[in-house]
């Protein structure tokens, strides 16, 4: 079952199973990392993350999150906690175009942050950021995942994550619509992301990197 239906049970356990299960699986054919557990709220009226997200409570779904990301563990796999800061609050898919959320700093930090912050303190390795648009945390119009004060302020200063920043699939439409390959790569690791996932043109995002190393533009 989706996550979901196993958050509808309120039984934790099922999630730590879920995560045994999968983990197992994928350690026995190779695979080292699962970009899961879902650690999104489902907290708005035809919320994107409906039936992906384990539920709208922050305490409970925490519960979930951290349960899943342990059996994953347990199993030598890496869990992904996703999609910061949390795209539950959207009705619109990046996958299709751009999408955002209305709210404020202080709704995010009393609801969706409880659950990163959960699975931070519970050992996490790996955070993937979304390309949702959240101007009352990042100030603009721009995909969180290009947000400076986003990845670098808030999550490894604030929150103190100081594990692997992923960013979600960059050939996802919400960026490959609206960036270069190029661009889109440079201004991620500029945001302060660590890794970029599945550029839209690997060979122009790689040179375009390499360019801005060049130019001083990255460090």
């Amino acid at each position: 079952d989706g996550a979901g239906a196993i958050g509808a049970t309120g039984d934790t356990a099922i999630a730590y199973q879920a995560g045994v299960t999968i983990g197992a699986t994928l350690a026995g054919i190779g695979f080292n990392v699962d970009f899961a557990p879902v650690a999104d709220l489902a907290n708005v009226e035809g919320s994107v993350m409906a039936g992906r997200s384990y539920g709208s409570d922050s305490a409970a779904v925490s519960g979930f999150v951290t349960s899943m990301m342990t059996g994953l563990e347990e199993q030598k796999v890496l869990a992904c906690l996703k999609h910061f800061p949390g795209i539950g609050s959207s009705t619109q898919d990046t996958h299709d175009g751009r999408a955002s959320t209305d709210r404020s700093l202080e709704q995010f930090e009393a609801e969706e942050f409880m659950v990163f912050r959960g699975g931070i303190e519970a050992g996490a390795d790996m955070i993937m950021v979304s390309h949702m648009e959240a101007p009352g945390l990042t100030g603009n119009q721009e995909p969180c995942v290009f947000s400076r004060h986003l990845v670098t302020e808030i999550l490894r200063e604030e929150l103190g994550f100081q594990g692997i920043i992923i960013t979600d699939a960059l050939n996802m439409k919400a960026v490959s619509d609206f960036y270069g390959a190029d661009e889109a790569a440079v201004m991620a690791v500029l945001a302060g992301c660590d890794m970029l996932l599945m550029p839209e043109n690997f060979e122009k995002a790689y040179n375009g990197v390499l360019q801005a190393v060049y130019d001083g533009h990255i460090s």
